[in-house]
């Protein structure tokens, strides 16, 4: 029924990342409850003025974007390169071409990203090394940005489950996968799980789920990912990637911008890794991966 067995000895333990699904879906209806009183509140405001207001709307400088990946899952290293917009403008983002990207590691080994498309370098002559650091290097016209990442060795998935949740609330019904696998003992281990619906990868803000080992070092884990349902007949591929810790907190503070509740304090953008004020990340990552396909 299952690819893999579920391990009678795992413990079972409620991880966290449940509450994430719930509050990533409740988050969308409280914004558009503020969005609604916002837009009451400006429409008042103009209705009691009897002189038109001019009001001079300043556009943020553009700043440069890095998204940068490095596995020996994909077996190669990949780098997006590209200068935030206008919130007003509707222009395409733009790209940036003719870099110089080089990826070098703790040995010495140069590798370079070759251009191979607008704003989009890659290469995959690159060696792999588990436990091993890699720095990037960009260079745009007279400007560098830097960043490091460690290549963290893979966590290995144990067995997938699913089960049929008639929902409540908000929640609809339908099947729900668990994943079961063992946290290495006596290290700082972060991790994303990324989830593939019929090969296509669920990518949106309710998909992201990132958590780190602080509390439970060691255990053995049963990971519900409740608030993601599929159908019968659904092919369900799940990633278990293991991330080093800047790469961690890019996507952590990623993770509580998107899900900031009312009047809570937020950072104005995630955490980046990446030096000279560049947003964006640099992650070296390793990743395990199982699937099921869901059958009554």
């Amino acid at each position: 029924m299952i690819k893999g067995e579920r391990n009678s000895k795992l413990k079972s333990h409620s991880s966290w990342l449940t509450a994430h699904g719930s509050q990533l879906m409740a988050r969308s209806s409280k914004l558009a409850v503020q969005s609604s009183q916002l837009f009451l509140f400006i429409i008042m405001l103009l209705l009691g003025c009897e002189k038109v207001i001019d009001v001079d709307l300043n556009e943020a400088n553009p700043e440069i974007v890095i998204e940068a990946n490095l596995s020996d899952y994909t077996n190669y290293a990949e780098l997006k390169l590209t200068k935030t917009g206008s919130y007003f403008s509707g222009s395409p983002i733009e790209k940036i071409s003719d870099a110089r990207v080089l990826i070098e590691n703790e040995f010495g080994e140069t590798f370079k990203l070759d251009e191979v498309e607008d704003g989009f370098y890659r290469t995959e002559d690159i060696t792999f090394q588990p436990g091993v650091t890699y720095n990037l290097s960009v260079n745009i016209e007279t400007e560098k940005y830097e960043s490091s990442s460690k290549l963290n060795r893979v966590v290995l998935i144990d067995s997938l489950a699913y089960y049929y949740d008639d929902g409540f609330a908000f929640l609809d019904e339908g099947y729900v996968v668990k994943i079961y696998f063992v946290d290495p003992p006596d290290k700082n281990n972060y991790y994303r799980i990324k989830i593939f619906e019929n090969d296509t990868l669920k990518n949106g803000a309710e998909d992201l789920f990132v958590f780190d080992d602080r509390l439970i070092d060691g255990q053995s884990l049963e990971v519900n990912m409740r608030g993601v349902i599929f159908d019968l007949g659904d092919t369900v591929s799940i990633q278990l990637i293991s991330l080093d810790k800047g790469a961690y907190e890019y996507f952590k503070t990623f993770q509580e911008l998107i899900n900031v509740n009312p009047g809570s304090a937020a950072p104005a953008n995630p955490t980046s890794n990446i030096t000279n004020g560049a947003l964006g990340y640099f992650s070296a990552w390793s990743a395990d991966e199982k699937t099921v396909i869901i059958k009554e």
